[in-house]
Formats: structure tokens, sequence, C-alpha cells
């Protein structure tokens, strides 16, 4: 132990050991006594002792990448220290392409996930931990199923067809496929880089931004032994809401009614729904189809090694067993990371990941039929036997179908196998150079099978489907780190890298299977083969890249990136495109005159301008493939081929060029901190088809036409608001994006697509249908039918007020792209309690409801299948809601039906509450534990939106499904 000389009494010593949030030990760790000269360093042990002059002593604990923490002694000779990872921390490692910097050098975009955040909150897939805490970051989830994977858009949508999702990094590998598949537990850090002086170094795969993925390595030291787990209950909370017993009777009735029925036998024919409305007998088909879901999920990992050999190594399991039977998710992990110095100057490593996952009832949704089914029905006869249509209806089939074991089969299995090989070699001082070999293995095979009379009268039908890809990237990097005169930092990187991605894929569908026990197996014994096929498709990209970093006095930061991309998906000619960016930075709070600013910690001004490219299209898109087709020959049917599409040589890259102002900012040592960024990316060469004549034969072909725009501002405040000698603290930390995007050019230049509702000005998306005012009253006869209407149906505005409804009439009535997304984290922690609130939000969005979507049956109002319990127009009841239920009338009929799906999709949720408890060390030791946190989490409790409020929609983000709140109790324990 290191200590300095204190010009101070030493009347009283206090010793103790200091860890960290993981519960390892901190090795030189500065201790001193506040407002005194001097003090001491804690050992390898993270042991340390000092002396202080009086029981009031104020003793602070500080150490790089750490918060800072001020104790009072208050008489105590023994005092244990915890110090948390201060991810506003000037000094802290953030990882960048290819390399890492210092937070103080950076120039660009990069928001960080804390790995607090990634430690303790309980995720299917770490994709979710991005949602609120990323500012700019837009997340859907699509759906609360079991193995749900959620879409992320960073700033915004940039293109129609060449897709919008980021790429990501996995400890330097892009991959091709998502994160679904690595152990959330695995992962140490997240970095999301927005501008393009952070993404262009990934060229033509960055232009929809990059995260950075990076999982836990061997430290040197004991070997340390972990184990998370938790256990959760899922709870549908919000169900539709659908005519029930007397209330789907009367709507039958008032259907009947409206086109002069009276009949019940007519009405009811089936005489099973005559015997349930004499015995009120009603059958809820929601509560029959859900029920409680279940989650769990462990982690078992080991973590040591020496000065020269460093490992991690972890298995995993998740398991979630959705609220419907026969939906659940499953998926096992193992995980080895190893590095090995060979001397000083070599260094070798690997990172090997194997995981397996099985998906069932991905493919279906029972729940809609759930809805639309008969109240009077009933699922089983009186011996307990399925009955597979419940009433005297070919189309309305038993939802529980799923329940019955081997009636339907939908499953996938995915295996894959993704590592990364590295070795690095010091060449002279300062100079590097890695390879870096990653290689991603992964195969899907899909299995379905419907048993006799589902969903409709016939025979058992099967299918089956395997895909196989294989993917690898090779990089030769050379890197060259100097500092000059202590003034002059320098920092080269050179690229040489290799990707590519092969497709082997084949699928055959039969039906009359002799025997249905083989359900998706043994498929040569059908009696009818309805389709096989098999495909291959294989792409490469050959990339060249050089970066350069400077600094100078930590004042002044330059960073200059170029990335060359030649991909194998454009013809000769248009391979090859160039990725340049710049970027500069200006620490002001570096300045002589405002270091001795006592309040002022940081202050940064960054402008960065650069060009990414998107080639994400098809590998055969710019050629013209071939195609079968029939003719006749000889009076007989032949079969032959023919181009299916015309081949477009001239295709090349889209490209987005982004500027990006930012300003960083701390104050009080940065208790506060925080960044404001202002950008606006313009893409042009958009990948869109282009209509043909009919003459030609084709409908479009793809080209390069037409531009957009996107503009935003990214917000970001992290404060610690109180830490108090008591060891109150409380946090808080707060994102906000505003992004509104735009349509500058198309394919006719500055017109309007109003086939594609593509507009000129206006968002990339956007809903386009009539505008809904009201229902037709009585009274207003003539000019309902001067619209091709009658009374009691839906009054739609004419908008050019020509008396007449044409397609002239429709108007743009939102998007489904928000234009402000935040969230707003909370934390509190108190002698071992911990507690946080998670609150993120959405505003600006229109969502459509599948429940209210024609022609779902959901919303017919045709009198036949049960549907949402609405406020309908009847002669006695002259709302303005919604239309007049009309017997027999067919779904496709409801004239303007498409108007009733159009909601407000803003909303504010609270996603998370997390409350935990560190036990003391003194009680952990006991089991021979370094640490135990226990923790309860609730997922969803609460969400504020007039979606449910006003419309009785069940949630504004999962649409078509019930909504849920999840509880999670968990433990985290290493020895």
């Amino acid at each position: 132990m290191l200590c300095y000389t204190m010009g101070y009494a030493q009347n009283t010593s206090v010793s103790g050991r200091i860890i960290d949030e993981k519960g390892m030990p901190l090795v030189g760790v500065s201790i001193t006594i506040k407002g005194v000269k001097g003090g001491t360093l804690s050992n390898s042990e993270g042991d340390f002792s000092i002396n202080v002059p009086d029981e009031n002593t104020i003793i602070v604990f500080s150490f790089i990448g750490m918060k800072t923490q001020e104790i009072a002694v208050k008489g105590r000779h023994v005092i244990n220290v915890t110090l948390e990872e201060d991810d506003s921390s000037l000094d802290g490692i953030v990882v960048v392409g290819y390399g890492t910097q210092s937070r103080r050098d950076i120039t660009g975009s990069i928001s960080s996930i804390k790995e607090k955040t990634l430690r303790e909150v309980p995720v299917t897939n770490a994709a979710q931990l991005v949602e609120g805490r990323v500012p700019g970051a837009y997340v859907t989830t699509g759906a609360n199923k079991p193995g749900t994977t959620p879409n992320i858009t960073i700033r915004g949508n940039r293109s129609f067809s060449a897709g919008n999702a980021p790429l990501f990094v996995v400890d330097g590998m892009p991959l091709n496929d998502g994160i679904s598949d690595i152990n959330p537990s695995d992962i140490v850090s997240m970095e999301v880089l927005k501008d393009a002086s952070a993404t262009a170094i990934y060229g033509s795969r960055g232009a929809n931004g990059v995260i950075l993925v990076t999982t836990a390595r061997g430290k040197a030291g004991e070997t340390s032994v972990r184990y998370n787990a938790y256990y959760g209950i899922t709870d549908v909370v919000r169900k539709a809401d659908v005519f029930e017993g007397e209330g789907f009777v009367k709507y039958m009735r008032d259907a009947a009614a409206a086109i002069g029925r009276t009949d019940e036998t007519l009405i009811f024919k089936d005489p099973i729904e005559r015997e349930s409305i004499a015995l009120g007998r009603y059958t809820n088909w929601q509560d029959l189809l859900i029920k409680k879901g279940h989650t769990q999920n462990h982690e078992l990992g080991m973590l040591g090694g020496t000065e020269n050999t460093k490992y991690n190594l972890s298995l995993g399991y998740f398991n979630d067993e959705g609220y419907f039977v026969g939906q659940n998710y499953s998926r096992y992990t193992a995980r080895v990371n190893l590095d090995q110095n060979l001397g000083k100057r070599i260094k070798t490593g690997l990172s090997i990941l194997t995981s397996y996952a099985v998906n069932n009832g991905a493919g279906y949704n029972p729940y809609l039929n759930s809805l639309i089914s008969s109240p009077l029905g009933v699922p089983y006869d009186s011996d307990g036997k399925f009955i597979p249509y419940p009433i005297n209806d070919p189309t309305m089939f038993n939802p529980l179908a799923s329940k019955e074991k081997d009636k339907f089969i939908n499953i996938e299995k995915d295996t894959r196998i993704l590592a990364s090989l590295f070795a690095e070699a010091e060449l002279l001082p300062g100079l590097k150079y890695r390879i870096n070999f990653g290689p991603d293995i992964r195969t899907a095979r899909v299995g379905n099978f419907n048993s006799t009379n589902i969903p409709v009268g016939i025979l058992p039908t099967a299918s089956t489907s395997e895909n196989y890809w294989f993917s690898y990237t090779l990089d030769n990097q050379l890197t060259y780190d100097k500092v000059f005169n202590k003034k002059h930092k320098l920092n080269l990187t050179a690229l040489y890298s290799i990707q590519e991605r092969r497709n082997e894929s084949t699928n055959i569908s039969v039906s009359d299977l002799p025997v249905e026990t083989v359900t998706y197996f043994n498929l040569g014994s059908a009696g009818i083969i309805g389709g096989v096929g098999s495909g291959y498709s294989r792409w490469n990209i050959l990339s060249y890249m050089g970066r350069i970093n400077y600094g100078f006095d930590n004042r002044f930061l330059v960073t200059l990136t170029g990335r060359a991309d030649g991909s194998s998906r454009f013809a000769p000619g248009n391979k090859w495109s160039f990725f340049p960016s710049a970027a500069v930075a200006y620490n002001i709070s570096e300045e002589s005159f405002l270091k001795n600013v006592p309040y002022l910690s940081n202050l940064k001004l960054r402008l960065s301008y650069g060009l990414t490219g998107n080639q994400g299209i098809n590998s055969y898109q710019t050629l013209a493939l071939l195609g079968k087709t029939a003719y006749e020959f000889d009076g007989k049917a032949a079969f032959g081929y023919a181009p299916n599409g015309i081949a477009n040589k001239d295709l090349k890259w889209e490209t987005s060029a982004t500027a990006n102002i930012g300003i960083d900012f701390g104050f009080l040592n940065q208790r506060i901190s925080g960044t404001i960024e202002v950008y606006q990316t313009k893409t042009t060469d958009l990948l869109l088809p282009f209509a043909l004549p009919g003459s030609t034969g084709f409908q479009s072909v793809t080209t390069n036409i037409g531009s957009t725009q996107n503009r935003g501002l990214d917000f970001s405040l992290s404060t610690q608001n109180i830490m108090s000698d008591g060891g109150f603290q409380w946090s808080t930390d707060i994102t906000a994006g505003y992004n509104k995007g735009k349509i500058l050019e198309l394919s006719l230049g500055k017109v309007d697509d109003v086939g594609s509702a593509r507009f000129i000005g206006k968002q990339l998306n956007v809903y386009y249908d009539y505008e809904k005012i009201g229902i037709w009253q009585k009274g207003e006869e003539t000019l309902a039918a001067q619209q091709g209407s009658k009374v009691g149906q839906i009054r739609v505005k004419d908008q050019n007020g020509d008396g007449k409804i044409t397609p002239d009439d429709r108007v743009i009535l939102g998007s489904p792209d928000p234009t402000f997304t935040f969230g707003f984290n909370n934390n509190f922690s108190f002698k071992g309690f911990d507690l946080s609130v998670f609150v993120v939000g959405v505003q600006n969005k229109k969502v459509t409801s599948p429940l209210y979507t024609v022609p779902n049956n959901t919303i017919a109002f045709g009198g036949r299948y049960n549907q949402l319990a609405v406020d309908y127009w009847t002669p006695t009841n002259p709302t303005n809601a919604y239309p007049q239920p009309i017997a027999d009338q067919n779904v496709n009929s409801l004239l303007f039906g498409s108007s009733l799906k159009y909601f407000d999709g803003s909303f504010v949720r609270i996603r998370n509450i997390n409350f935990g408890y560190l036990v003391p060390e003194r009680v952990a030791s006991k089991i021979r534990a370094k640490s135990l946190r226990f923790y309860f989490n609730i997922t969803n409790p609460f969400v504020f939106s007039s979606y449910v409020r006003n419309y009785a929609g069940i949630d504004p983000e999962i649409l078509d499904n019930p909504a849920t709140v999840n509880y999670q109790l968990g433990l985290n324990v290493k020895f």
C-alpha cells in the first residue's frame, strides 16, 4: 500500500475494502480526507487504511471511470465502499469502430448504454435496452409473443426499400441477423454510433447507424463464478372488448332488423345457438384461450485468468411460456471468450457463441379468431371432445385448436455459431497489426402441420423449410498511436476487409398425409405434393479504410475517415463507392481561462459531415433472372423459362450525407452532464421500383430515383441529484429525440406518387385515406345518396366540396413514424437498497388497429361474426361513432370501412420498475459469496394513451394481442 505524508494529527485509523459493482476489488483507488492534501491508495485486494483526525472527518474515494464518493466517518473504524461506474466520466473508455477512445477525445455522435442497465434490467433481447436510453432511437416490438425481435431505427427512416435497420457489430464482427441469439447477460457495453463521422468507417453498412456490442472478457486475478437468474409471470391486463352473451344476441337481432328479418330461426340458424340463448350459456373464448405466461432465465459464468491468459465462460438458458397455449420460446447459449498473450508483443484471442433456439407458434395468432367466434357456440361436446366448428358455420373454426395436442404445429428451430478470432502484434513502438476473422453459421428449420379440418374441412397439410447461412468477415488492421511533445496526440488506422454471405434454402409443402402422427416429417408419404423449391444466393463486399485522429493539447480534435466499398450486388462500373467523413471538436473547457471556473467541468463543441451508403437490394437485382412459365405447344401445355424482370446495370448505391453539430456539457464535477445535437441527413439515389408501360410485359424495374431528408434534434441529460453523507443517492437520466423526415424527390421528379402514398414534402410513410366525420343521420338521406351512401353508414369528408366522394377526397391522416420520443429514468439507492423507475414515451404517431381494419371480421358489422363491442348506429341510437350492422353484409361491402382504423398512437408508459437489495458483504460471505443481490422487476405496469382511454384499444404498441404486465423475481450472485 502506498501512503503519502499527512501534515495533521493522526488519532484514529479507518480501514476497509473497496470493490466495484461486480464485487471485484479495486486497485489504486485514491483515498483522501476532504480539504486536506495527501492520502493513500487501495492495494491489490482493494484494502485501505487511513488515519483521520476526528469522527467528523469526511473521506473522499475517487477512481478513474468511477463516481467519486464522500463518506462521513461518524465514529466508525471500518468502512467498506462500493464504487459505481461513472458513464459521464471524461476519462472513461468508449468503444468506437475498430478501436477505443477516451470519452474526452470523441468527435462523433456516440451514445452509450450503461453497464449497470445491461446487468440489472431483465430483457429477452439486448436490443430492447436501446429504447429510451439512446436519443434519436425508435424501438418497436411489434408483438408481445415469445421470441419477438425488436425493430430499431436511428434518426428516422431514410430509405423506402433498401432497409432502415442499424448494423450490429459484436466484438468487432458485423452481423447480418441481429443479436437475438446472444445472451444479454454476456454483454458489458453497447455503444450506438449515429452520425457519419462515427458510422462512415463501416461504409455501406453504416448508413442507418451502428450498434457496437462488447461481451465480457476475462481478467487477471482470482477466478470468480457468477449465477444470474430470474423467474417471471406474464399476466394479461387488457383484452379486446367484444360482444358477450346478451350483447351479441342483440347485435345479431339489430343486424337482421336492418334488412327486415325477424324470424329467430333465420337469425340464429344453428340449433346450438338457440339452445345457448334459451339456457343463457355463453362462451368467453378469450378467457378459454388465455392463460398466465411464465418466463425464466439462468446464466452460469466463470471469469478469471493470469497476466497472460484470461477467460470468461458462460452458459445460458431462457424460456418464455406465452399466455397462449402452444406458444413458447426457448434459447440455450454457451460462450467462450479467451485472451492469450504470447510474449510481450503478441496477443491472441477468441470469442465463440453457440446458440440453439426453439420458437413454437410464432407464425400463428389464435387471438383474432377468438374475437370473431360466436359466444353462442361451445368448444367441446358433452364427452369433452373437441368440436372443430362450434356453430354451423364453416368459416368459424374453433380458436382453441392450438390447445389440442398435434392438431396444429408451427415451430422454428434455429442453430447458430458466431465466432471472432484475432491476433495482434506490436511491430514497432506504437504500431500494431491486428487480424480478425469472424465466421457466422446459422441454420433455421420451420415445420408446419394442420390436422384434418384445420382451419376448414380439408385434408391434413404440412410443410417444412430449411435455410442455411454462412457469413464471414476478415479484417486486416494497422494502428499507430503516438504522443508528441505531450501535446500532439496522433492515431492512425488502416483496414483491408472482406465480407461474404451465402444462403441455401429448400422447402416442400404437401397435403393428404396418410398418417397424421408424422406431422411435418416423412412428407414423401403424402398423397399430394403441393410444391417443392430450393434457392441459393451469395454476396460479398471488399473494403479499404483509413482514419486519422489528431488531438492538440486536449483542446482541438480532428477525425478524418475514408472508406471504399465494392459490392457484388452491383454491376461492373457501379460496384465501388467512396464514403468520406470529417469531424472536428473543440474542448472549450480545456482553455486556461475556463479551467479555474469551479462549476464548469466539461464544454465541448463538435461538428461532423460525411457520407454513408446503402446496398440493400437482393444479390442479383441488377440482372434479368429467368422464371418458369407455361405456354401451349402442339396443342398441349408446355413449360419453359422466360425473363421475369428487366436488367438494370446502371443500378448503384443509395448515398446518405449527414451533417451533425453537437455540444457536450458538464457542471459541478459532472454531477450535471449532457449533450445537445442537431443533424440533417439527405439520402439520394433511392433504390425504388420505376413503373413500366404494360407493353413491356413487366410492371417495374428497380432504379436509382428520388431523395429524402431527415432533420432532428437529440438531447440527453444526466444528473446526480442527491449524494448524501448518510448514503442516500438519487440520479436521473433523460433522453429525447425529435425527427422529421420528408420526401424531396420521386421517380417523376417533384410529382407525388399517389398510388404508393408518397408525397413530396411529407414523411416517407403516411396513411392516405378518407377522413371519417361521423354517421349519416335521418334527414340526410338525399345528401347521403349523392355520395353513394345511406343513413346509418359511415360519413366521410368531401374534401374538395364537389358533392361526390371520389379518390380525390383522400387526405394524409398521419404517419406511423413518431416525430418525438423520450426516456426518463430515476435511480435511487440507500444502504444496499436500490430502486429505478424507467418511463418511455412516443408522440405524434398514428396507428392502424388490425382489430378495426376491414376486411377483418372483428369490425365487419355484418351480423355474422362476433366483433368489437362498439357504439353502433340504430334507428333508436343515432350515434356518430360506428355504422349500423346489416345482416349478410359482405365484409368488403362496408363503405369507407377503412376510415375506422386510424387512431392516435401516442403514449407514455412506465416501462420498468426495478427494486433491489444488495446483501451486506458480511452476510453474503457466510455462503462464500462476494456479492449477492435480490431484485423484483415489473415490466409495463402502466400506460397512458388516448388509444386505450378513448377508443377501447388494447395497447398502442401491441395492437392485435392482449396487453400484458410482467413480474420478475431475480438474483445476482458471485463467488
